[in-house]
């Protein structure tokens, strides 16, 4: 069964031949009023405008069936109707004009077949059957050759300019499939940009949260346990424990307006901490100061002066670092760890040491995507990340990104 596009295509080929049919013989009978015009064969014009209107019924249905009854039926019978003297005007080549040019333009028909054909079909129609075989036989007078030669050019042309607009449909097609699938593919990129940067706004948020609320939840439990003897651990706690709070919070504004910039909104009137950068390289000793704050012992061998280094890689090496001592406080009942950051031309190395062991219970519930986001951020800058014991039974977190 057809589809519905080829049923709706015969539909509208068979209104346009019915309408050509139509004008065809209403302007017949319109010009037959005319005192000048008295045709010898008025059937020849009949006979012409019903394969005219037969071949655009089947231009696209079935041209090459169209194509063939034409070129077989339409010369024999236009031969006997005009008795057999020839092509009695121009106009009545015109429907092996238009089937030549249907068949080769629907793709049906290979374009140097239906010129050769067309052109034998249209010399039937110009010199008759009685005549052309007279000529072919050595009788008869010399036919019209500039007259028949335009016939030819006529009847080759119109093959082959359905083959060019053939080609260029066939263009036209595979640009438009070529744009759909472009407009796809650049559908499924934003939807993976989109996943991209939700991945990313989750790992900056979780980063920055999880180690200032849990360095506080630290320092908070460790005032409770020795508060009792020790009353002074719970005044220190809270003066620790407010401007890491204040701390906390402008980290994660900082993020939120970074995001916010970039979907091109400016800062709300309300937010009162000024935007600052993301952390660098520069912020690596900070962030190991707050760790001690929290009760964490740490050895720290880092270079002097600090190396020059690209703004997403200072930004790794800082939140992996974070994440790893982070993790140090709450997995761990060492109480200290190592951190230690070389340089060389190529590369920066970040090593975070935790002699272990690990608590049976972790000092915050829940389990999180740390060593995940530390492992993104180090492929984010082209680098490598690995976690997991040593020989010596320590854990080690290893960051290496180029420079």
């Amino acid at each position: 069964m057809s589809s519905p596009t080829a049923r709706r295509a015969a539909g509208q080929d068979l209104a346009v031949a019915a309408a050509v049919l139509l004008l065809w013989f209403v302007g017949m009978r319109l010009t037959a009023d005319l005192t000048h015009w008295r045709p010898l064969w008025i059937d020849a014009y009949r006979w012409a405008g019903c394969w005219l209107a037969l071949a655009l019924a089947l231009r696209r249905s079935a041209p090459r069936l169209g194509f063939w009854l034409t070129m077989g039926i339409y010369p024999v019978g236009y031969s006997f109707i005009v008795d057999r003297s020839g092509l009695w005007t121009d106009l009545h080549a015109l429907p092996l004009f238009v089937a030549a040019f249907t068949v080769t333009h629907a793709g049906a028909l290979s374009p140097l077949l239906a010129a050769g054909v067309t052109v034998a079909a249209t010399l039937v129609l110009d010199l008759g059957i009685d005549r052309l075989t007279a000529f072919a036989g050595g009788v008869g007078g010399m036919p019209d050759l500039s007259h028949a030669v335009l016939l030819v050019l006529l009847a080759a042309g119109s093959p082959a300019l359905g083959a060019a607009f053939h080609r260029l449909d066939e263009s036209a097609r595979a640009l438009t499939q070529r744009n759909a699938e472009l407009r796809a593919m650049q559908e499924l990129r934003a939807r993976e940009a989109v996943q991209v940067e939700r991945t990313r706004i989750a790992r900056e948020l979780h980063d920055v949260l999880a180690h200032h609320v849990s360095a506080i939840v630290v320092r908070a439990q460790a005032a409770e346990r020795v508060g009792p003897r020790h009353p002074e651990a719970y005044r220190e706690a809270v003066e620790w424990i407010a401007p890491a709070g204040r701390e906390a919070l402008a980290s994660m504004r900082a993020v939120v307006r970074v995001l916010r910039a970039q979907e091109g909104s400016g800062p709300a009137p309300h937010d009162l901490v000024p935007l600052e950068p993301l952390p660098g390289l520069d912020e690596l000793a900070t962030t190991i100061d707050r760790v001690r704050g929290a009760g964490l012992e740490i050895e720290a061998d880092l270079p002097a002066p600090l190396p020059a280094a690209p703004a997403q890689v200072g930004l790794a090496v800082v939140r992996v670092a974070q994440e790893s001592l982070t993790n140090v406080l709450i997995h761990s009942q060492a109480g200290q760890a190592e951190v230690r950051l070389v340089c060389s031309d190529r590369a920066l190395t970040l090593e975070v040491s935790d002699p272990g062991p690990p608590r049976e219970t972790p000092t915050t519930p829940g389990g999180g995507h740390g060593i995940v986001h530390m492992r993104e951020r180090a492929a984010a800058c082209g680098g490598h990340l690995s976690a997991g014991p040593t020989d010596e039974g320590h854990w080690l977190v290893r960051l290496e990104v180029p420079l």
